[in-house]
């Protein structure tokens, strides 16, 4: 089963009328829809691909294909006609009845070989014992004229002219290349125990692979396209499937971004390089690393890419993390290279075929240098006697590989992974090292890069990091002359910026079916325009009880982030030491006002002595409540049209509430009073 035809049979599922519900819309402007996202759809399911891929049983060649589209005539084949037929010819070759009538032997042992066929073939549609036995009968019948071909080969060999192994050689050779693919069939028609156990694994490979290209494909694309156009109207909690919202590690949880085809557009444009990623924790920096190496930015019709992703350690040593590197870029080589190997190479095949052989061979040697230090031995003895007595000699050497150093690993990590690219093109070869914005962008992250920058500027190999917003400060400043290892070390950085309310809706929909339009801008405002915690926002809404109103819902996430906001103050504040400032406005938050506008300005004045940090924290916390109360106030049961450039705003105050507290009291001072029907926060902080 190709990719393509589970693509297709995915997209016909999806569109059939009462399979899953009859999508609203032209079919035929849907399916081009469809096949235009068709790159993301099957990256969705890249891991369930790759699964069957491992699993998958068969053979390629059309004889292996034919049995099991008749599968009884092929029955007849191997298990009645060849058994009896060599039965048959046995029976004349050795004459039996030669004093007597030659026929009726030959009769009788051709028609007890027919019997036993004929008895072999219904057992072999009964049990797995049954299969077994027909697979061993077919097995001895073409063993037979394996033997029999080995035989005359021998026989004229030995005893015949010399130029009979002309014609017996080209023969036997025939008869052999026969056999292997009668064997292939014979395998694919009666598989016995280990591969049908083996078969059927890759089955139920293959039906979860089905499975995810639908589910995890198919139908969110489909949701997020009908959820751009399609508005759901409303003030009552309403929604369909949200199963999508709580399962890790897939593609729905990723929204196509514009720093993604940003990025697409970089490595189709470049012969290799370096790129970072930058941008804010939680905006989802990691899922289009890992959508990019999935291939969901790939263009229709483009070879897959050999991709490798792996994380980079807060606690490193540069030797092992790129020795780590070495060993996951020979799994993916050895990976790629068996999937790829039942298909046919039009151009250079033989040369081709030896090529990756060879690659082959040095992904192998490259994991077991990594895992083992060599160590050779060798012995030299002689002994020599004459008259009852002896003289020996013996001599010992042994020489054990040393570790190789950090530049041999970074030279011989080069050389490899060059070679791949040569060998593997057009492929390209992807290598994503995520999690560098956890080291941050101090003296840590600048060593780092320092150490591993020594493996960048490979042709044919492109290098994608995730890096913080201050990394790309450090880059942007090289223009005005203050260069850094960032900028040495990337060719490129692309931000990913936080979300707006339209790409938040869209990633929505992929997750939640028919999910209201208010309640989609509530998780947006929540989540101030980060993926992740969109995501969160997202199941804390579904996990309240349907037909719930809106001001109810909110007034449940604002009670609960309220509760949040309040203990992780008191808990900072606790290690404070200004003793009389603290208790103060630890009182404040331990007994929190139902009026959060009054709790915000308990709160700022809960504190007005010099200490920075206790300010700070008031500061902040006064902020976070007044967002709090203005989302309140904005998400009552008589909003019911969302306008995209408030909940924009909205989302905007949100982000600066925790970070920045003037400029969050600020941007929430202007959304009020553009909103003339809520209240304004009021006073800004110290």
């Amino acid at each position: 089963m190709t990719e393509d035809e589970v693509f297709e049979q995915a997209v016909e599922a999806a569109l059939r009328p009462g399979g899953h519900g009859e999508p609203p819309g032209d079919p035929e402007a849907l399916r081009a829809v469809l096949r235009e996202a068709k790159p993301w759809i099957v990256a969705s399911a890249r891991a369930h691909h790759d699964r069957y891929a491992e699993l998958r049983v068969g053979s390629t060649r059309a004889l292996a294909r034919a049995t099991v589209k008749h599968p009884f005539l092929w029955r007849c084949l191997l298990l009645i006609v060849i058994p009896v037929t060599e039965c048959l010819l046995a029976a004349l070759l050795f004459k039996h009845g030669v004093n007597g009538n030659p026929a009726l032997p030959v009769v009788r042992n051709t028609a007890i070989a027919a019997g036993i066929a004929v008895v072999v073939l219904g057992v072999s549609y009964l049990t797995v014992i049954g299969r077994t036995v027909a697979w061993f009968w077919g097995v001895l019948g073409l063993g037979c004229i394996t033997l029999a071909v080995v035989g005359a080969n021998l026989v004229a060999l030995t005893v015949g002219p010399w130029f009979a192994l002309f014609a017996t050689v080209p023969l036997g050779a025939l008869a052999v290349w026969g056999v292997g693919h009668l064997t292939e069939a014979l395998n694919a028609l009666l598989p016995p125990a280990m591969l049908a156990a083996r078969s059927a694994a890759a089955e139920q490979a293959l039906g979860e692979w089905r499975s995810a290209m639908l589910n995890d494909g198919v139908l969110p694309a489909l949701r997020a396209e009908l959820g751009g156009t399609r508005i759901v109207p409303g003030t009552e909690l309403a929604f369909g499937d949200a199963r999508n919202l709580h399962r890790g590690g897939s593609l729905i949880s990723h929204q196509p971004v514009p720093a993604g085809r940003e990025l697409a557009e970089l490595v189709d444009t470049l012969d290799g390089g370096s790129f970072a990623l930058a941008g804010p924790r939680g905006s989802g920096k990691t899922n289009l690393l890992r959508a990019f190496c999935q291939g969901a930015y790939r263009r229709q019709g483009q070879a897959a890419d050999l991709s490798v992703l792996v994380a980079a350690p807060v606690d490193y040593v540069p030797r092992e993390f790129v020795l780590h590197l070495y060993a996951q870029a020979c799994h993916a080589v050895l990976a790629h290279l068996r999937e790829a190997a039942p298909k046919a190479v039009p151009l250079r095949r033989r040369v081709r075929h030896d090529e990756r052989r060879r690659l082959a061979r040095s992904a192998q040697r490259g994991l077991r240098d990594i895992a083992y230090v060599q160590t050779l031995t060798g012995e030299t003895s002689g002994k020599f006697g004459f008259r009852g007595a002896e003289l020996a000699h013996k001599r010992a050497s042994s020489l054990t590989g040393r570790p190789p150093t950090y530049p041999e690993v970074v030279d011989d990590f080069r050389g490899f992974v060059g070679a791949v690219a040569r060998t593997l093109d057009p492929v390209r070869v992807v290598i994503a090292i995520d999690e560098i914005d956890r080291i941050g962008a101090g003296e840590p992250a600048r060593r780092f890069l320092n150490e591993i920058k020594a493996v960048f500027d490979v042709p044919g190999c492109y290098y994608l990091m995730s890096v913080s917003t201050e990394a790309q400060h450090d880059f942007e400043l090289a223009g005005m002359g203050l260069r850094s290892v960032f900028d040495s070390s990337f060719d490129e950085v692309v931000r990913v910026d936080y979300l707006d309310f339209q790409l938040a809706r869209g990633l929505i929909s992929r997750s939640v079916d028919g999910l209201p339009e208010v309640f989609v801008a509530l998780a947006f405002t929540f989540s101030g325009g980060l993926a992740r915690q969109l995501t969160r926002s997202a199941r804390a809404i579904v996990r309240q009880v349907r037909g719930t109103s809106l001001a109810a819902v909110a007034e449940k996430l604002v009670a609960d982030e309220l509760d949040r906001v309040c203990k992780t103050t008191s808990d900072a504040l606790t290690a404070l030491d200004d003793r009389d400032g603290v208790t103060k406005l630890l009182r404040v938050l331990a007994d929190p006002d139902p009026d959060l506008h009054v709790l915000r300005e308990r709160v700022q004045a809960s504190y007005t002595s010099e200490h920075t940090a206790i300010g700070d924290l008031a500061d902040r916390a006064a902020a976070r409540i007044a967002f709090l109360a203005v989302v309140r106030d904005y998400f009552a049961d008589d909003l019911t049209e969302v306008v995209p450039a408030q909940v924009d705003a909205l989302a905007r105050a949100r982000r600066y509430a925790g970070s920045n507290p003037a400029t969050g009291l600020a941007l929430l001072e202007e959304f009020s009073s553009a909103s003339t029907a809520r209240r304004a926060p009021g006073r800004s902080p110290r």
